[in-house]
């Protein structure tokens, strides 16, 4: 059975039943079973009571494919308080194992402090002793760093591009058949700079989606309805086909846009409503705009189930502000929010945060500060400071080195006195740069200033 074709078609379920007996042996079957793993999408989609039960019956037996398999189920699918343990405990026994995945999955606990303490030396120790041993999830987490930008630094689209184009060359010197996520990163790289719907950029982006790459729909969708200037959606016939079908695949992202699609008719027909009388009004009220509501909670629901951050942040909106047909409820909104941040969404971690801070929410301060922690981890500069700010009070002592470590500020001030005004000023004007920013000696973002 071609376990990449299973990965290609999603049949996930059937793939880690016919991986998991062989993969100590078939190369092959190894490289699709972790491929799955590495795509959130496709791994919330394995059913519970066939392939992860199956899985967490061979991690007990101490098969390391399927402790890190299952390590990566509970970190990306958060079903319970305990998720993160069972994930660290399981990634940490398959990297014993030497599991080069496996080692990459423990940097990015010790990145963003899943169990504990952050220790961004650990994280970049154990990335690349993975990357040297041949794991492609530590080969996508390198891309991303220089795509997206960590700890505050910028992003490097075309040394993201490079390394993707690197590493498609190595699998076809070797004659490995291709992953996608190189394609699919590479045409994120080359899309700031040449637009989503460049020839190259959509051919990748198509190539990606192949390969197995879910994600990839949502850019097409993007790329073929809004095109480059983002702002005025067309529903072509191409938009049509790939919603349609993103759908279908389940696709949380497509299911994410159908709403977002849905939401813009829904501010049309209520603008509608209000300018009609009588019956027609009456019947516009509550035929309409309730199925347009009902099309709407449905595939944010859907979406959000998937783990799509995008999706839980707007149901945790709609029931903040009332929009859309749902009706005002802080602590559906809080509910919302707080499954977002249990997927490292930065939008719902701020906002939650937001809610608890404005009292519309209580919770101790102890929680306040450590949602705060979490969004500075993940790079939110509102959250940041107010790390800062809690720690300066007296408070989160026991992440003293880390805060004092990681957002301790450096400028390229000139010495000076500040024995007047004008000293200040001076001061001032030397920080300032181009677009009136303080400029530092290591580029990042400093709460301390």
């Amino acid at each position: 059975m071609n376990c990449y074709q299973l990965l290609y078609d999603g049949f996930y379920d059937a793939l880690v039943n016919a991986a998991l007996p062989v993969l100590a042996t078939d190369k092959d079957a190894e490289r699709a079973f972790l491929r799955l793993f590495q795509c959130k999408n496709a791994v919330v989609l394995l059913d519970f009571h066939n392939s992860i039960e199956q899985l967490i019956q061979e991690a007990e037996k101490g098969n390391k494919f399927a402790q890190y398999a299952y390590a990566r189920w509970q970190c990306l699918e958060r079903g319970g308080e305990n998720s993160l343990n069972i994930s660290y405990r399981n990634m940490e026994a398959a990297a014993e194992q030497g599991l080069p995945d496996a080692i990459a999955g423990l940097a990015m606990t010790y990145e963003y402090g899943d169990i504990g303490h952050v220790n961004w030396e650990k994280a970049e120790e154990l990335l690349e002793k993975a990357f040297a041993m041949g794991s492609e999830l530590a080969g996508i987490y390198k891309i991303k760093n220089l795509l997206y930008g960590q700890h505050y630094l910028p992003t490097h689209e075309e040394e993201a591009a490079k390394l993707a184009n690197e590493l498609i060359a190595k699998d076809e010197a070797a004659r490995i058949e291709p992953n996608g996520w190189w394609y699919y990163l590479r045409a994120c790289a080359n899309e700031g700079h040449m637009g989503r719907t460049a020839i190259t950029v959509s051919e990748d982006y198509r190539r990606a989606l192949d390969l197995g790459v879910l994600d990839a729909y949502s850019d097409l969708i993007i790329a073929a309805g809004y095109g480059d200037d983002g702002k005025v959606l067309v529903e072509t016939k191409e938009y049509m086909q790939y919603m349609n079908k993103g759908i279908e695949r389940l696709c949380a992202g497509a299911m994410f846009l159908d709403a977002a699609r849905e939401m813009k008719r829904y501010n049309t027909f209520e603008d509608l409503y209000k300018r009609e009388d009588g019956i027609q009004r009456h019947t516009m009220r509550y035929n309409v705009l309730q199925q347009s509501h009902e099309l709407i909670f449905t595939r944010l629901s859907h979406a959000a189930e998937l783990a799509d951050v995008a999706a839980w942040e707007q149901l945790g909106d709609c029931y903040y502000n009332g929009d859309y047909g749902f009706e005002q409820d802080y602590k559906k909104a809080f509910a919302a929010y707080s499954n977002g941040t249990a997927h490292d969404s930065v939008g719902c971690v701020e906002k939650l945060w937001k809610m608890m801070h404005d009292h519309l929410i209580d919770r101790e301060l102890d929680y306040v500060d450590q949602v705060a922690l979490w969004g500075a981890r993940w790079g939110s500069k509102l959250l940041l400071a107010e790390t800062v700010i809690a720690h300066q009070e007296g408070r989160l002592e026991e992440y003293d080195n880390e805060i004092s470590k990681y957002y301790e500020p450096i400028f390229d001030a000139p010495e000076f006195s500040l024995d007047n005004d004008e000293d200040w000023q001076g001061v001032i004007d030397d920080m300032l740069g181009d677009e009136d920013e303080p400029e530092d000696d290591d580029g990042r973002y400093d709460a301390w200033a």
